[in-house]
């Protein structure tokens, strides 16, 4: 895998009541062993491989709502393949932490397909 890059499974769009219409960009990586210990739970965890796990002990990666709504418009997302990724602040709250504004596909064939899906030729 690119150095700059995630391995995206696929992105998520939720509603609720406090925020509104979001998305979370789905990704994999590597699981971690867990050893739990305190007064209200006990738990180990052993671990093999990757997950597309967002525990509550961690940040879920959002994506800019429009950015995704795009994506699942146009059907330029391909699932369970490499992309680097473009990161600014939300505007709208930046303390919320930072926000993926672009996906770049690093497969070469990829990337063809999701230029094509988000930029369609006038009249084609």
């Amino acid at each position: 895998m690119a150095k700059n890059s995630v391995f995206v499974l696929g992105v998520s769009i939720f509603w609720n009541e406090f925020r509104g219409e979001f998305a979370q960009l789905n990704i994999s990586r590597p699981l971690r062993p867990l050893d739990i210990a305190n007064d209200k739970i006990k738990m180990k965890r052993r671990t093999i491989g990757e997950s597309g796990e967002v525990s509550k002990y961690d940040t879920p990666l959002t994506i800019d709502l429009n950015y995704a709504l795009e994506l699942e418009r146009t059907g330029a997302l391909v699932p369970r393949r490499e992309y680097e990724v473009e990161i600014s602040l939300n505007m709208d709250d930046p303390l919320s932490g930072s926000i993926v504004t672009k996906l770049i596909p690093v497969d070469p064939e990829i990337k063809k397909h999701f230029e094509a899906s988000m930029n369609p030729k006038v009249g084609a």
